[in-house]
């Protein structure tokens, strides 16, 4: 599962510490559980991922309590903010929960929360990220880097102080894929690309 990858590539203090901080845990059947709380410490709703060896998300995972139940999403990682220490921290938001937790491991000065994939950054679910500074970076597609480019536009309407980084620098899908880093997600280019600070 997830944790046994991180331990054998990160420091294992620091993967016990996320693991408490974010409440994951590990399924029955080998899945990690993601569990989304909400600011007010409330648990809204549980997703279950599968991971390879190498830490690669497989293709399938479980939600097993539904929307139609009264079990609305919200950001991975939402609790965190209502930590007194988070208040001043800018938050760093990224599509996949895998992606966040990497992201605190390597890099603890800010707030990680994950909207949950591309369709994931809804009015209801970023409402609570008004008062703070927010860096958007979503994963290495054409589609993704859109998808978020509109979206932008309308947090700012809604108030939010959100800035973007496009890691594709422009680049198409075609060019993506001869340089395979197509669909990357963060922890990805950290591995073969210098952090660097490109914000529009």
């Amino acid at each position: 599962n997830l944790l046994h990858f991180l331990r054998n590539n990160y420091n294992n203090e620091l993967v016990q510490d996320v693991k408490e901080l974010y409440a994951i845990s590990t399924s029955n059947d080998g899945g990690t559980m993601f569990w989304n709380i909400n600011k007010y410490l409330q648990v809204q709703k549980l997703k279950i991922t599968f991971y390879d060896e190498n830490g690669r998300r497989k293709k399938y995972f479980k939600v097993p309590y539904k929307n139609e139940d009264g079990y609305v999403s919200c950001l991975f990682g939402e609790h965190l903010l209502s930590y007194n220490c988070y208040q001043d921290k800018t938050i760093i938001l990224v599509e996949s929960e895998k992606t966040a937790i990497v992201g605190y491991i390597l890099m603890p000065q800010f707030a990680w929360l994950a909207y949950g994939g591309c369709n994931g950054l809804t009015k209801e679910k970023t409402s609570v990220l008004k008062g703070f500074r927010v860096l958007l970076i979503p994963d290495l597609s054409e589609n993704a880097v859109s998808i978020a480019t509109k979206k932008i536009i309308e947090l700012r309407q809604n108030g939010i102080d959100i800035k973007l980084w496009d890691m594709t620098e422009g680049k198409t899908d075609e060019e993506l894929k001869q340089e395979s880093i197509y669909n990357n997600d963060l922890e990805d280019y950290f591995r073969k690309i210098t952090f660097k600070n490109q914000l529009i």
